[in-house]
């Protein structure tokens, strides 16, 4: 069966050249599918690559947290002896001022210590010498007006005459044997101590009675 040409409408026979058009889109070109055998080739080695290499890395993320933590524990321990030694400091700030407050007076109240020893030795004096009783009854108020400043500032006197001698207050400048104690005791008070609050200012000058002791160089018994 023999192939007529094919004609346009006026009757004109179709050249060869004119019936070549574009290939369709079914049927790629060679170039075409070579590229698209090559991407495919490319796409099928990526996916058979070995995956060896993600079990490093993870086991290198690990050691990093083991890190991290370590350095966050040991940053919260500093911290931790820091805040505590931080109140300590403030605790030991607090009580040096409290002290401070509590014992501002301490240099006033010694200056005032020698004045009240001149004027009780001026009265002393003059009671000896039987003779001006208003200056001996001005001198005594003077003495109880210091006494009260004293107290106002928080000094007081050590007890003395007929307590129990304790060093920590007292300074023995003479003693006797008496068999009238059963213990070192005070029984004339030569100069008195004075304390603030519970600080010492200066101790008392007294006479101290010791127990007599027998004939054996023992204590006597105690009365």
């Amino acid at each position: 069966m023999s192939e007529h040409p094919r004609r346009h409408a006026d009757g004109r026979a179709v050249r060869a050249s004119e019936g070549e058009g574009p290939p369709a889109e079914g049927d790629p070109s060679p170039a075409r599918a070579a590229r698209g055998d090559a991407e495919a080739a490319a796409g099928q080695a990526a996916a058979a690559a070995p995956l060896a290499e993600e079990p490093p890395a993870a086991a290198g993320s690990q050691e990093e947290v083991e890190s991290l933590r370590r350095d966050l524990e040991e940053r919260n321990d500093q911290l931790l002896r820091l805040a505590a030694d931080f109140e300590n400091f403030r605790r030991r700030k607090a009580q040096e001022l409290a002290d401070r407050s509590r014992y501002a007076s301490e240099d006033a109240a010694r200056a005032l210590l020698p004045v009240l020893d001149n004027l009780r030795r001026a009265i002393g004096h003059s009671a000896a010498d039987g003779n001006g009783q208003q200056l001996l009854d001005g001198l005594r108020m003077v003495v109880v007006q210091f006494e009260q400043a004293l107290a106002a500032v928080g000094v007081e006197t050590v007890e003395t005459v007929g307590a129990r001698f304790d060093p920590a207050v007292h300074e023995a400048i003479g003693g006797e044997e008496s068999g009238d104690v059963s213990e070192d005791t005070v029984v004339a008070e030569l100069q008195p101590g004075y304390r603030l609050h519970d600080r010492l200012l200066r101790p008392a000058l007294v006479r101290v009675a010791r127990p007599r002791r027998g004939e054996d160089g023992t204590p006597g018994p105690e009365v």
